[in-house]
C-alpha cells in the first residue's frame, strides 16, 4: 500500500496556465452514466467536509470536481490522488446539488486507465481477475469461514468467458498502456 506522503498529488501552488485547460473535458465527463450531474456542482465544498479520506490524507473531492470543471484534465487523469476515494458515498450522501461524485471519480478513472494512468494497486487487482477471476484467489481458510458462517460455497468463475469479454472489451490492451505508461513515469 503506498504510504500518503508517496502519493503524488495535484501541483498545488502552481498557476494554472492556458495550456493546462481542455474546456471540453468537462462535457466529456458528463457524458458518462453516473457523471450527468457534474455540471451542478457549486464547489460548495460538502462533500470534501464529510469524506473520511479528506480526514486523513490531503485529498478533497471538491478540488477533483473543480479540477475537471476547470478542464485540467491531464492533471486529474495523471494524478494519484484520484485513486483515493474509498467509493463509501458520504458525499453523494451530503451533496444537495445530487451530483453523484463517487460515479464521477469512477468515469475519471476509467478514463485515466484508458489514457495510460492507473494506480499499480489496481492494476494488480486487473491481473488477478484476468488470472483467477476473482481479486484473490479461493483457499482453503476462505472456505472453511463460509462452512462456519453457513455460507454456501463460492462457485468457481468462468475464467474463459471472463477473459473473452475483457478481450472484447479492450482490457488487454489498456492494461498494456497503463502497464508501458507507468514504466515511463
Amino acid at each position: 500500500m503506498e504510504r500518503a506522503e508517496d502519493i503524488k498529488s495535484y501541483k498545488p501552488d502552481q498557476p494554472i496556465q492556458d495550456s493546462d485547460v481542455q474546456s471540453g473535458f468537462k462535457y466529456e465527463v458528463a457524458e458518462h452514466v453516473g457523471a450527468e450531474g457534474l455540471m451542478r456542482c457549486l464547489k460548495c465544498g460538502a462533500c470534501s467536509g464529510g469524506c473520511p479520506v479528506a480526514a486523513v490524507t490531503d485529498y478533497r473531492p471538491r478540488k477533483v470536481l473543480g479540477d475537471v470543471l476547470l478542464g485540467l484534465k491531464d492533471q486529474v487523469l495523471s494524478s494519484d490522488t484520484l485513486w483515493l476515494c474509498a467509493a463509501c458515498f458520504t458525499c453523494e450522501e451530503r451533496c444537495i446539488q445530487e451530483v453523484n461524485f463517487t460515479d464521477v471519480v469512477t468515469v475519471l478513472r476509467n478514463m485515466a486507465v484508458r489514457e495510460g494512468f492507473a494506480a499499480e494497486g489496481y492494476m494488480e487487482m486487473a491481473k488477478r481477475v484476468i488470472q483467477f477471476g476473482r481479486v484473490s484467489p479461493l483457499t482453503r481458510q476462505v472456505e472453511r469461514m463460509r462452512e462456519n458462517l453457513n455460507l454456501p460455497p463460492l462457485q468457481e468463475p468462468a475464467i474463459e468467458e471472463l477473459r473473452a469479454i475483457m478481450e472484447s472489451a479492450g482490457f488487454p490492451e489498456i492494461m498494456e498502456a497503463a502497464t508501458r505508461r507507468s514504466k515511463t513515469v
